[in-house]
């Protein structure tokens, strides 16, 4: 009776104070058997939604007298494919760059020529079951009218690509095509649906008139893109009389030359910022695939109180960096601010004297590339 009265206090015991820590390591598997009934119970829905029509293998569809059903086509799943190749070879360049984009072009022309195939197909019909049109759909079925939102859509995705690889100017040109492409593709939308609602008063659902070329939009993506170039390259702001930079795209002033004083938060310009490759220098920095070698666990020893060369070497092809040192951390004041320049090069920097202490460099094109400099 003891055992009994015992075990029946153990039960109690695990309802009053359970193991949470077990209870909760139960959790995930609880979410996914609701996941799992969940999706059930839509399989359900949709199997027993009518009208049904349905055999024991495929049955080709049977659209309403004079509507035209586009056929199925694998242009959209190539087109998927091409494009993730090309996003694949915007990371890793060469090759994959080339077969992606080179696929994506085909693939778009592919598509077309089905769109064309299809097209002439309702316009010239070969038998009475699709009547020609005549300018408006037939009735109860409305047909949105062509637009190049979803052109301008894929432009400015592509442009925000380059920005997500790239970073800086880029992203933001990228961002804002976007925005605006997007938003046009809302009005558009607003539109018709206006349109629509008219119809159900009015009873006539008047065709959608061609559109006209977005010749102002295309141009208004061509200055932004243009001018991120630009402004990423290091092209523009324009290099000052005595060979220091401008103010560079992160805020950080670009003239490379020793402060007025070590640790100031302004750079003075020097005559120059570079030596000849081939000098000697005091210690080695390398820049490759969008990132600083070693990152911010490699430290860069540098004399103290005196001054010190860097030999910058830029590994990334046709990518700018350049090295920045604030004092303290990347968002302290620029101390000093080398020269900009695309890779494959290496450069010798000519640092002024730093006091001794942590520094931190970055790359004022790509923020995100930062290291530690030690002044000892």
């Amino acid at each position: 009776m003891d055992q009994i009265w015992t075990s029946i206090l153990e039960f109690i015991n695990q309802l009053v104070s359970p193991d949470w820590t077990s209870l909760v390591a139960l959790v995930p598997i609880l979410l996914v058997l609701l996941l799992g009934l969940y999706l059930g119970w839509l399989v359900v829905r949709y199997a027993n939604a009518g009208p049904k029509r349905r055999g024991k293998s495929r049955m080709e569809p049977r659209p309403p007298a004079g509507v035209h059903a586009a056929e199925r086509s694998w242009a959209p799943v190539i087109a998927a494919v091409a494009l993730l190749g090309l996003m694949y070879g915007l990371v890793f360049g060469g090759w994959v760059l080339a077969g992606g984009a080179g696929l994506l072009v085909l693939s778009l022309i592919y598509w077309l020529r089905e769109g064309m195939r299809d097209y002439d197909h309702v316009e010239h019909p070969t038998s009475g079951s699709v009547p020609r049109p005549s300018g408006t759909p037939p009735p109860g079925i409305h047909v949105p009218g062509p637009s190049f939102r979803p052109i301008l859509a894929s432009l400015a995705m592509a442009a925000l690509l380059f920005g997500l690889v790239f970073g800086g100017w880029l992203l933001v040109a990228g961002a804002f095509m976007l925005a605006i492409a997007l938003l046009q593709w809302l009005a558009d939308a607003r539109r018709e649906y206006r349109g629509v609602v008219i119809a159900d008063v009015t009873g006539h659902l008047p065709a959608d008139p061609r559109p006209g070329y977005p010749r102002t939009t295309l141009a208004v993506f061509a200055i932004l893109f243009a001018g991120a170039i630009v402004l990423q390259t290091g092209i523009l702001p324009p290099r000052s009389a005595v060979g220091g930079n401008a103010p560079s795209p992160s805020g950080a002033p670009g003239a490379s030359g020793a402060p007025s004083s070590p640790g100031s938060s302004g750079a003075a310009a020097s005559p120059a910022s570079t030596a000849p490759a081939g000098a000697p220098a005091d210690l080695m920095i390398t820049a490759e695939n969008i990132a600083f070698v070693g990152g911010t666990t490699a430290e860069h020893v540098a004399p103290a109180d005196k001054a010190f060369t860097i030999a910058f070497e830029n590994k990334d092809a046709g990518i700018p960096h350049n090295v920045a040192i604030h004092d303290g951390g990347a968002g302290g004041p620029v101390i000093w601010n080398g020269d900009i320049f695309p890779g494959v090069e290496t450069r010798v920097y000519q640092v002024p004297a730093l006091k001794a202490g942590t520094y931190t460099f970055i790359c004022v094109v790509h923020p995100s590339m930062t290291g530690t400099l030690v002044a000892k």
